[in-house]
């Protein structure tokens, strides 16, 4: 009687390995699937999920190859319900690096081939994201997208910007780097004057809210001013013509501010 059950013990941990081995074949096979199915996402998958995230903001038009490797036309546009877009020449050209993902890490390499001096990599893990250092160059009118004033001035004219590595926490929002936006050869729907002037921004991340210092680099339209960016976003400052430009900016200072002493005052 002992030797049967010796005999059948032995029997089941014979078993016992073919079934664990049986069961690791299967979650591999299964983990092969699933990675298979994910590599083979394609871009228009992508473009999607950006196009509801950002409400309809950024749009990638044209979207070819995968998840992984792609590339798409960018647009810019006001939000959900916009009847207008502003599209970027050339292609935006995404890599993600596979390997990193075991180890909490998504890192991408990002290219727009026709307004970036350089490709730009960008990498987020569960405590924060990175951007490395870059330029890029854009027409100014993707400025309505922002809201009040841009929506009814509808600018024109070229913006550069420039950036320092970009850092930011998820815990408490906080953040650091410096950006500087560059406007030349400005102009708006709304005046026949052209050009208005070009403008330097300054904007300094701290904290869960960044600064804004805003000067003018040419006239005849002259804008000053500082505010903060986050939550709470303000902007106040003044707005000037020259003297022999004064009447052809009459009705552009009149919708930015109210005017006293031929000084407007913004406050947005």
């Amino acid at each position: 009687m002992a030797r049967l059950e010796a005999l059948r013990l032995a029997r089941r941990q014979a078993r016992a390995p073919r079934g664990w081995q049986r069961l690791r074949w299967a979650m591999l096979g299964l983990a092969a699937v699933v990675v298979t199915i994910v590599a083979s996402l394609p871009a228009t998958w992508m473009a999607d999920r950006i196009a509801t995230d950002t409400q309809r903001r950024v749009l990638l038009a044209d979207a070819a190859g995968t998840l992984w490797h792609g590339s798409a036309t960018l647009a810019l546009t006001a939000g959900a319900g916009s009847q207008t877009a502003t599209v970027l020449p050339g292609r935006l050209n995404w890599d993600v690096a596979f390997w990193p993902l075991l180890t909490g890490t998504l890192r991408v390499v990002v290219f727009q081939d026709a307004t970036m001096a350089a490709p730009v990599k960008l990498a987020v893990t569960p405590a924060g994201w990175t951007v490395e250092s870059g330029s890029i160059r854009l027409p100014a009118s993707m400025l309505e997208g922002i809201g009040a004033p841009f929506n009814t001035l509808r600018p024109d004219g070229a913006m550069r910007v420039d950036w320092s590595a970009l850092q930011g926490r998820f815990t408490g929002n906080q953040k650091s780097g410096h950006l500087s936006v560059q406007l030349d050869q400005m102009s708006a729907a709304v005046s026949r004057l052209r050009p208005l002037g070009s403008y330097r921004a300054d904007i300094d991340l701290a904290g869960a809210d960044g600064k804004l210092q805003l000067k003018t680099l040419s006239g005849p339209l002259y804008l000053e001013g500082s505010g903060t960016l986050g939550r709470q976003a303000r902007f106040e400052g003044t707005a000037r013509a020259d003297p022999d430009a004064a009447t052809q900016l009459a009705g552009l200072l009149g919708l930015l501010g109210r005017t006293e002493n031929n000084v407007t005052r913004l406050r947005f």
